[in-house]
């Protein structure tokens, strides 16, 4: 079993409207070997512990993942139910997803935006971990 990890180190924020990348969240996942007619699979984990976002139009963050620059489908959010918030509870995100390994290596980079024009602030480490045969 192969384990590979980043980790971010300083505060982060973002208000992009669309997906971009989290700095220092970025791993190569190594080339993979054909079993048969299957290729394996690599299982990644983009973990959030404390996130939270501010704004005035229900506040929310996104988090996804792209692989060699393409988002995948799989993606984890969290909004608040009130349109100001008063406090801006922490709102831990976790988003896990099997990604088949080729020929290969392939970049995956952690992903966030800010949705509805809101901001979205990370200051406590987070990581993109991967687990692959």
């Amino acid at each position: 079993m192969r384990v590979f990890s980043a980790q971010t180190s300083a505060s982060l924020t973002t208000n992009a409207s669309s997906p971009t990348p989290i700095p220092g969240l970025t791993i190569t996942l190594p080339a993979g070997m054909q079993m048969g007619n299957q290729w394996p699979s690599a299982l990644v984990i983009l973990n959030v512990p404390n996130p939270y976002a501010t704004g005035t139009n229900y506040p929310g963050g996104w988090f996804g993942l792209s692989v060699d620059g393409k988002n995948l489908p799989a993606y984890a959010t969290f909004t608040y139910e009130s349109q100001t918030p008063q406090s801006t509870g922490r709102a831990p995100t976790t988003l896990v997803v099997a990604i088949p390994l080729t020929g290969n290596e392939q970049k995956v980079e952690a992903m966030w935006y800010g949705i509805r024009g809101s901001t979205v602030h990370i200051d406590s480490a987070c990581t993109l971990t991967t687990v692959s045969d």
